[in-house]
């Protein structure tokens, strides 16, 4: 779909004491790491058995944690979705969702010894093509900062925009060229307990951290499809 508003922000929409409240909730859940295909099915969704995903660091190379409902006291959940269904209304999308995902916590870090040295996560969107077995999608994505942007370089969190982006083809100049449509989001949405929301359908990345550790909550929130 094509929005006006692709993506919305809410800069410092948690407080220092909220943010050190979920960093103390992941603290006692084990890492593991972050995983694509999962034998055709969602690479984000969490899973009793992680080995059945793939690894590959060219796509994605990050560390994560899954926090289920009741790990997070309930006063910062409902914050969340409070702040999910603001986004929703204020930015026009009125998308329908009524069931949200374990929250996962992710980190990316600098890696100077390894191949990859950066972790990061290519172009991808979140929204999955089958169904859940409750037949519902991932309809809004949120991510929330929790790292001081001192804490670390690189890690942009970038996405496309997709208005106009296929206008100028012609019959046989079928290249695109996604530069002019390619989308950072601004320093000031990478402060402490940022909410950024946004369409599931959105392509989006994090390029890769060059010094330090981004760490971050996500959180999808589904619905029926295509309302």
């Amino acid at each position: 779909m094509l929005y006006r508003n692709p993506i919305w922000i809410y800069p410092n929409y948690l407080n220092e004491e909220e943010c050190n409240i979920i960093e103390g909730c992941a603290s006692r859940i084990d890492w593991i790491d972050g995983m694509i295909g999962q034998k055709n099915a969602d690479p984000d969704a969490p899973k009793d058995d992680q080995e059945t995903g793939n690894k590959n660091a060219k796509i994605r190379q990050s560390d994560l944690k899954w926090m289920n409902h009741e790990v997070m006291p309930f006063e910062i959940t409902q914050k969340i979705e409070i702040g999910i269904q603001s986004a929703n209304q204020e930015a026009g999308w009125n998308l329908i969702w009524d069931y949200i995902e374990p929250h996962q916590y992710t980190r990316y870090i600098h890696r100077p010894n390894q191949y990859t040295p950066g972790d990061h996560y290519t172009w991808h969107v979140d929204q999955h093509v089958m169904p859940t077995p409750e037949g519902k999608y991932r309809k809004l994505s949120s991510t929330i900062q929790l790292s001081d942007p001192d804490d670390y370089e690189g890690g942009h969190f970038e996405y496309i925009e997709f208005n106009s982006v296929f206008d100028k083809l012609g019959t046989y100049n079928t290249q695109i060229d996604v530069g002019p449509y390619k989308k950072s989001i601004p320093f000031s949405a990478k402060s402490k307990g940022t909410l950024i929301v946004f369409p599931s359908d959105t392509y989006h990345q994090v390029t890769p951290v060059t010094r330090g550790e981004r760490r971050s909550l996500v959180s999808w929130f589904h619905g029926p499809k295509a309302v």
